[in-house]
């Protein structure tokens, strides 16, 4: 692995540095031509949940959109990692009973929703509706249902939907290349390519009109992709014609659709605060955004390092520069 990560972010204390982030910037133009800051040898890294909108691509190709006449919130929820507020959970519901499935048939573990409130409702009572994988497993099973495939192992690496899937992110990231494979958190199969490769395929979801449901359930409904305090539901919120979709160990992938751009953000570190200033500062350097001036400390863009009476100490400075590869 002889990759030279960038320093992108510092955050001081009291005037010191007190952590450093390390990481890599790629931005796809609306010619596909690629840019980087830090030098990522062009290693592969797993796309973890940025990989939810590649995945839900093949929806197209099996017509599944059509067979089950899904909405752009059920869309947007099968695309999600999401909070596990009743908001995601009665679309869920709702999306199964379209296939004739229950939440039984998830395979995705019972685990605490994201949102704490909602954590603190349920008591630890959660069942597999509250995985903030629950929407791609769901929009799985009912194409294994739509198609007559086993439900049974739907998240066999070999199974007729995975191999689908896999065969739609080579074509999506436009390599021939065998993909790096592992098991996500979720238990579902997961996938590597370049940070470049990523890019384009975002870029042939999000800045084409091959995928436009897909586009508009990003477009439409930011809040259903992720929840309260969730990165790219905030950074949706910011302008109407951005499409974000974070994963973890720090991956986060953001589409311009009105000027054709597509930005790759791996930081080493996957600090979830951390990578969200990076990425805001990104899109305000690239003039996708206007400068913020944020005073809510409960965005994770904040820059402000506070104690636990919010007092200020502290900031965030990104110390990146996009000129090289803007031009």
């Amino acid at each position: 692995m002889n990759t030279k990560p960038a320093l992108l972010l510092q955050q001081t204390r009291s005037n010191l540095v007190e952590q450093e982030f390390y990481g890599y910037i790629v931005l796809c133009d609306k010619n596909k031509n690629i840019k980087k800051i830090g030098d990522d040898a062009d290693y592969p890294f797993f796309h973890r949940s940025s990989a939810k909108p590649l995945q839900a691509a093949i929806l197209k190709d099996f017509k599944t959109d059509e067979y089950y006449n899904l909405t752009e919130e059920e869309i947007a929820v099968c695309c999600a990692s999401h909070t596990g507020e009743n908001v995601h959970l009665e679309i869920l519901k709702d999306l199964l009973k379209k296939g004739g499935l229950c939440e039984d048939n998830l395979q995705c573990p019972a685990i605490e929703p994201l949102d704490k409130e909602e954590q603190i409702k349920f008591a630890c009572r959660y069942s597999p509706l509250h995985n903030n994988c629950s929407g791609k497993h769901t929009l799985m099973l009912l194409i294994c249902r739509q198609m007559g495939w086993d439900i049974e192992t739907y998240l066999d690496r070999n199974h007729p939907l995975q191999l689908a899937v896999y065969k739609k992110i080579q074509e999506l990231c436009e390599t021939n290349k065998e993909l790096a494979f592992t098991f996500d958190g979720c238990g579902a199969p997961n996938f590597a390519t370049t940070l470049s490769e990523l890019a384009k395929g975002f870029y042939n979801i999000f800045c084409t009109n091959d995928y436009t449901k897909i586009k508009n359930a990003f477009l439409h409904h930011p809040y259903l992709i992720g929840g309260k305090h969730r990165p790219d539901t905030e950074i949706m919120q910011l302008d109407n014609h951005i499409c974000a979709k974070a994963g973890a160990g720090g991956v986060l992938c953001i589409a311009n659709t009105s000027s054709s751009q597509v930005l790759v953000i791996k930081l080493l570190q996957a600090d979830m605060k951390a990578r969200s200033i990076i990425a805001v500062e990104a899109m305000i350097k690239l003039g996708w955004i206007n400068n913020i001036n944020s005073t809510d400390d409960t965005l994770l863009y904040n820059r402000t390092v506070t104690t636990e009476n919010k007092k200020p100490v502290g900031e965030y400075k990104p110390l990146f520069d996009l000129n090289g590869i803007i031009n």
